[in-house]
């Protein structure tokens, strides 16, 4: 009997403890405290990018046939750009091949809309030649590079062949025996302007 009344009093005291425990009273609430010191400066330098979406926005075009043209339009990729902040990535991978000629040089580059990249400078490659006016040498190469200040919309970004600064025309080919293709990119502005 007495283990009996020594368990019922335990009982007791453990939820006399629970219910006081959860009814403490408590008084009205009070005003703020002091605010902190300031915080440090972020290492983020684009306050707009959190806002662009965390699925990478790329694009590739690609095309396989050969394109014997010495100026003018290989190929146009469209692309949406979707934020006003953010710097384009664009890269060509094909072969090149310049023949017939001593001393000559041959241009493959991007346009944007149809104007050349110049934030921070033009995107393009050069083939040159001397010495070996016979050779017909196809060799893949690739042209890449950023471009800044592009505004977001639906944009033409396109891969041109032309003439070296100085030069003349030449005989150029593009794209042989194997697949060509435009990478189109949106990426964070740099950081290092």
């Amino acid at each position: 009997m007495a283990a009996r009344i020594n368990l019922v009093v335990a009982v007791l005291l453990v939820l006399a403890w629970i219910l006081r425990a959860k009814c403490q009273c408590v008084g009205p609430k009070g005003a703020p405290g002091p605010q902190g010191p300031k915080g440090s400066v972020g290492d983020s330098t684009d306050s707009a990018w959190q806002n662009v979406a965390p699925v990478r926005n790329w694009r590739q075009c690609t095309w396989e046939y050969g394109d014997g043209k010495d100026n003018g339009v290989l190929y146009t990729c469209q692309f949406e750009k979707k934020f006003d902040s953010t710097s384009l990535f664009m890269a060509y991978g094909g072969v090149t091949r310049i023949t017939n000629c001593h001393g000559c040089c041959g241009r493959w580059y991007f346009t944007i809309n149809g104007a050349e990249c110049s934030n921070p400078q033009n995107i393009d490659g050069t083939v040159y030649m001397a010495h070996f006016s016979g050779a017909d040498l196809h060799r893949h190469r690739t042209v890449q590079g950023y471009c800044n200040g592009i505004s977001a919309g639906w944009i033409d970004v396109t891969i041109n062949v032309g003439n070296c600064n100085g030069y003349g025309n030449y005989d150029l080919y593009s794209g042989w025996n194997s697949v060509s293709r435009v990478v189109v990119e949106e990426v964070p502005a740099s950081p290092y302007g």
